[in-house]
């Protein structure tokens, strides 16, 4: 299997970092930390700056005129990202009070695609929902619904359900934005953790992060595993590729529930991480609807 260096980018001290979404444009990349309730940025000419946050955002994608459309607690709002200053769209309480927004991204004609969680992550209680700027689908249920990802044309879905240690794929129809029946995709060894975080290179192979496991794993699109990296932290969380070619993976980590002794058992618990590849990922699209 292929080796690929991994090196610690930024000293972002999460406690739950998630959402990592690369800005083409701005050649930024974005994140947050759930727990911590930070919107960080890091580029290459400015390094890492952050600003706080009012509540807990699971996941966000970009929009239009320079905002963000956000998985916010319970509900879907918008995000003004220099001041962190969140909007209601009309959505601040789609899910049950003892669930939480978790993580998401566009799919390739623009929808927000997105899961939440049981708060205790038993009951199955979360769901896969989707968001057109009109109104809320609601799909797949499970205790911890974690990706999404797409296929690069689109016609497939892949999540997971973390606790089951299991990912799944389904098929997605482009026109409706409607799932159909799921698939077990690849379900992970007990020794590996549990899949998080997720995403497509431009060759249609999964990325998988792997909470608990030390590790992220590559799968073919016939579930096949083709590659792994360890990673120096316990808990990668998510990753996504950019840089100026694509070819850069960033990889968000967490510290929550570790031992206290972090800085000495695990120094980089928290931190953002990248990996050069020889690999094209895709970049991702912005939320098509009006925020």
């Amino acid at each position: 299997m292929a080796s690929w260096k991994v090196k610690k980018l930024a000293s972002s001290n999460c406690l739950l970092g998630e959402g990592p979404l690369w800005l083409a444009g701005l050649q930024q990349l974005v994140f947050v930390d759930i727990i911590g309730k930070r919107l960080l940025r890091w580029s290459q000419s400015t390094g890492l700056s952050e600003v706080s946050l009012p509540q807990r955002i699971g996941s966000l994608v970009a929009g239009k005129a320079g905002k963000f459309l956000a998985a916010s607690e319970r509900g879907l709002f918008a995000l003004e990202p220099k001041t962190g200053m969140l909007s209601s769209i009309g959505y601040d309480e789609i899910i049950d009070p003892d669930n939480l927004m978790n993580d998401g991204k566009c799919d390739r004609q623009g929808r927000f695609v997105f899961g939440s969680k049981d708060l205790n992550e038993t009951d199955k209680s979360g769901r896969l929902m989707g968001f057109d700027g009109n109104s809320v689908k609601m799909w797949q249920s499970g205790a911890v619904l974690n990706g999404p990802a797409f296929s690069p044309d689109g016609t497939r879905i892949y999540f997971a359900d973390s606790p089951s240690r299991k990912i799944f794929c389904a098929p997605y129809d482009i026109e409706s934005g409607e799932v159909g029946a799921a698939e077990i995709f690849v379900t992970l060894k007990k020794d590996t953790g549990y899949p998080d975080g997720m995403s497509v290179d431009a060759t249609g192979h999964l990325w998988n992060a792997h909470w608990d496991g030390w590790r992220l794993s590559r799968y073919a699109p016939d579930g096949t595993l083709v590659a792994e990296i360890e990673m120096p932290i316990s808990r990668p969380t998510s990753l996504a590729f950019g840089g100026p070619d694509m070819k850069t993976l960033f990889v968000t980590s967490a510290q929550t529930g570790r031992a206290r002794d972090l800085p000495n058992t695990e120094p980089g618990a928290g931190d953002l991480f990248a990996i050069e590849t020889e690999i094209t990922g895709l970049a991702e699209p912005n939320f098509l609807g009006e925020l």
